[in-house]
């Protein structure tokens, strides 16, 4: 990250805002892929809420929660200050084409959110000039004076400003804080993107209770911008359009009648219908050794490599213990004993029975030794069935063997 861009983050983060109102989409984590898209979205929002405030900023239907220091009729306690809460209030366009050529028109509920003195609603006119707001109530002589402060695209604030002697700053709220009564909903969070062999399923979580329907964009590795490719009021959705080996980028928005969400999370995915295979192993099925295929050096028996070789990079799924069904963290890697037998490659034979490969084991070619225990003692011969586990090997994009692959061989002691 350069220093530019670092210092326009920094300097971001440091507006006095509410988090949830600059909120992108849920929390980004290690290993998430940030987008353009989403830097974009980002810089959009820094650029509207520290630029001049302009009319369209404002009209449109308000809930409004005002606040002042004073003992005010109707609005609530709150020990060191009283509010009044969820008022609507309603800024509607004139003819012209900016509210300076010509006032535009500002109501609300009643009481009064502006004027915390006046019981019944607030009628009047408005101009906005110079992210100020002057407000004119239909029976007063005199404007007052309001600064604007755009949160986002959903929230603004009003602070009352003292203007002259006639302004009489106490009959006013001393602060409001208005957000959107026509919102767009929240963006969804926690999309997923799953290879399933013939397409991608895309799945995500529905943040908002006011959405109409969902909008699932995807850009190809070899394209520069996402396109919509769907619109629908599903949490999931099945992309079939696909080639094998395409990687595929996702995210997606939620809509209603005011308009789009913020864009969630982008995901990634590859179209894989390969199976990962077993290619080789060593030694090779049904070998028959003898004591010059045994290392005597590290044990008092001898021991034998086992190799195992796959068609593509594989990883070995969760371990799972029978009496539990969760994930066994102790099973890293290594050859376990006689009753632990969970791993991804069983190996029977040798007076135990073995368990190879734990969790977290990745790559092509594995390789361990056995420990051969007739070795070394005349005339005796140790046999060993292998099973490599199709439920526990999947390659990097999900896809799991097909079926187990099983391959026997005996040690001969022939001295």
């Amino acid at each position: 990250m350069n220093k530019l861009l670092l210092g326009t983050l920094l300097a971001f983060a440091c507006f006095s805002s509410f988090a949830d109102d600059l909120k992108v989409a849920d929390d980004f984590k290690s290993g998430d892929l940030v987008s353009a898209d989403t830097f974009n979205q980002i810089f959009d929002t820094i650029e509207n809420i520290n630029r001049t405030v302009v009319d369209s900023d404002l009209v449109g239907v308000w809930s409004c929660d005002a606040m002042t220091t004073r003992n005010t009729t109707g609005w609530s306690s709150k020990s060191l200050f009283y509010i009044l809460e969820n008022s609507q209030v309603n800024l509607t366009a004139s003819s012209s084409a900016t509210s300076l050529e010509s006032a535009y028109t500002i109501s609300t509920s009643s009481p009064s959110p502006f004027k915390r003195t006046l019981a019944s609603a607030f009628r009047g006119t408005y101009i906005l000039h110079n992210n100020k707001l002057f407000t004119k109530q239909a029976d007063e002589s005199e404007a007052r004076i309001w600064d604007v402060d755009i949160i986002s695209s959903t929230r603004f604030e009003l602070t009352f400003l003292e203007t002259s002697a006639q302004s009489f700053p106490t009959n006013y709220a001393s602060f409001i804080t208005c957000d959107s009564a026509e919102a767009v909903p929240a963006s969804p969070t926690s999309p997923t993107a799953t290879n399933n062999k013939t397409g991608i399923n895309l799945a995500w979580t529905d943040a908002s209770s006011d959405e109409t329907g969902f909008k699932v964009y995807r850009k190809l590795s070899n394209e520069s911008e996402a396109k919509l490719i769907a619109t629908q009021i599903a949490v999931t959705y099945s992309d079939t359009d696909l080639t094998e080996g395409q990687t595929a980028y996702y995210y997606v928005t939620a809509y209603n009648d005011n308009g789009d969400s913020a864009k969630s999370k982008e995901v990634s995915v590859t179209l894989d219908g390969i199976l990962p295979t077993v290619v080789s192993v060593t030694p090779i099925n049904n070998a028959v050794l003898t004591d010059a295929d045994v290392d005597f050096s590290g044990t008092r028996y001898g021991t034998i490599s086992l190799a195992i070789t796959f068609s593509e990079n594989i990883e070995i799924s969760c371990i799972r213990t029978k009496s539990m069904g969760q994930c066994d963290d102790s099973l890293t890697g290594g050859i376990y004993g006689n009753n632990n037998v969970t791993g991804a490659i069983a190996i029977a034979g040798g007076d135990n029975a073995y368990s190879w490969l734990g969790k977290g084991a990745k790559g092509t070619t594995f390789i361990t030794t056995i420990p051969c225990t007739a070795c070394n003692q005349s005339d005796n011969t140790d046999s060993f069935d292998i099973t490599v586990r199709s439920e526990k090997i999947k390659d990097a994009n999900g896809n799991f063997m097909a079926e187990d692959y099983t391959w026997s061989f005996t040690i001969n002691d022939t001295r």
